[in-house]
């Protein structure tokens, strides 16, 4: 597509979303006279972070309270050390639920920060790839270069030259351009790079319009998409020596330092052991996957992550001071009648959990806690080995089951149900 915003059903209204305040935040930074694509990513990423910190303080205080409750989920843990029966371990994490719902402590609240943001992130590339077709005074420097080119054409020149020097640039994603489509020509610009300009100026040496309004707005586009030491927000800064490696090298320190800021918790719980084990793994993973990621992308998706995880850094450095110096037993207390008040409300409402729902499912409906009890009481009363395929009913009697096999153990259970449970 040229020039086309993303369309897809749920891409398209966040790419737009992004794009318009995008559009907002560079005409405010034009307006102080700062109109640079790069400071308005590290501006838009603040923005954002700022929206999301409230989900990240959410994050580390129930981090906090199970850390502060850690003695009595051991006690839970090791009340079932030894138990390793289905019904034990059914019991287990009753328990437990029951203890996290006590204090309103929500084990997916820590995903969700991260869910939100992969759909940003992805939303975000599609405005970055695509900057004109969302920020409207960055249009405006390419259209009168869009504008002689088009003349050209209209003028008789096969649109094939262009296509042509898409090509051999290595400018991907586009079809073929047509007479009068000044979007089209403006996509394939956007993605020139400084070679690429200098190629373009040969193509039309003979147009002296089409060089002559390169000369006058090139300098303005580039200032438009350029940081520090040149780097250019709409390249990729692949495998080579420059600087725009700077910018996948910071992601990954900055993705350092935010992961291991966390707060990790020691547990006797197995399940608690191995959520751990696999945290302290992407710690080392993540950084390595941001910083192959940012060799990819446009710098500016890059700067994003980079600056994303530096604020995130900086967030949870200030909540964990904040969290170290408070009175924690209060701040449980008053958690633990706010959840009571949510449960109360649940209650009355009809209301029940995922994983209340989950079990319900699985045992049938009723309280979870009973239902999971009574199913396993009554796969533990069944006697399977004192019935065989000789007891089967007298419609039955002349069907042969071999023996262990589990046509003869589910006859057997028929028959056991037939006789009301009776021996």
């Amino acid at each position: 597509m040229f020039l086309t915003q993303e369309d897809g059903i749920i891409m398209g209204p966040l790419s737009r979303l992004l794009g318009w305040i995008m559009n907002a935040i560079y005409n405010v930074l034009d307006s102080i006279g700062i109109p640079n694509i790069a400071i308005c990513i590290i501006v838009f990423t603040l923005f954002v972070r700022l929206c999301l910190y409230p989900l990240n303080l959410k994050q580390t205080k129930s981090s906090r309270i199970q850390r502060y409750l850690q003695p009595q989920f051991n006690k839970i843990t090791k009340k079932y050390r030894n138990k390793k029966d289905q019904e034990s371990m059914l019991k287990q994490n009753q328990e437990i639920r029951e203890l996290q719902s006590e204090y309103g402590i929500k084990m997916t609240s820590g995903c969700l920060t991260s869910i939100i943001q992969l759909p940003i992130f992805f939303a975000l590339y599609n405005v970055i790839r695509n900057i004109p077709a969302y920020v409207d005074k960055v249009k405006s420097l390419y259209t009168p270069i869009a504008e002689k080119i088009n003349d050209v054409l209209v003028g008789g020149t096969s649109t094939e030259v262009l296509n042509n020097f898409a090509s051999e640039n290595g400018i991907v994603g586009v079809s073929d351009v047509t007479v009068g489509n000044t979007n089209q020509i403006i996509d394939i610009l956007d993605k020139c790079d400084s070679s690429a300009w200098s190629s373009l100026k040969e193509v039309f040496t003979s147009h002296q319009g089409v060089i002559n309004a390169i000369n006058e707005y090139l300098p303005k586009i580039q200032d438009v998409n350029d940081f520090i030491f040149g780097i250019d927000m709409t390249e990729a800064p692949g495998f080579r020596l420059s600087w725009a490696l700077i910018i996948p090298i910071l992601s990954m320190v900055f993705q350092y330092l935010s992961l291991t800021i966390m707060p990790m918790q020691d547990s006797s719980d197995p399940q608690q052991q191995q959520s751990m084990a696999m945290m302290k793994i992407m710690t080392k993973i993540m950084p390595i996957f941001s910083f192959v990621v940012c060799i990819g992308v446009p710098a500016g998706v890059g700067l994003y992550w980079a600056t994303g995880s530096l604020i995130s850094f900086l967030m949870t450095l200030i909540t964990n001071k904040y969290y170290d110096h408070c009175d924690m037993e209060k701040l449980v207390e008053k958690q633990k009648e706010k959840a009571a008040k949510k449960n109360a409300r649940k209650k009355k409402k009809g209301k029940k959990s995922f994983m209340e729902k989950l079990t319900e499912a699985a045992y049938g409906s009723g309280e979870s806690s009973q239902t999971s009890s009574k199913y396993m009481e009554n796969i533990n009363s069944t006697k399977l080995k004192n019935y065989t395929s000789n007891t089967s009913a007298e419609t039955n009697k002349d069907v042969k089951y071999r023996a262990g096999s589990i046509a003869s153990k589910a006859n057997a259970l028929k028959q056991y149900n037939e006789k009301g449970g009776k021996e």
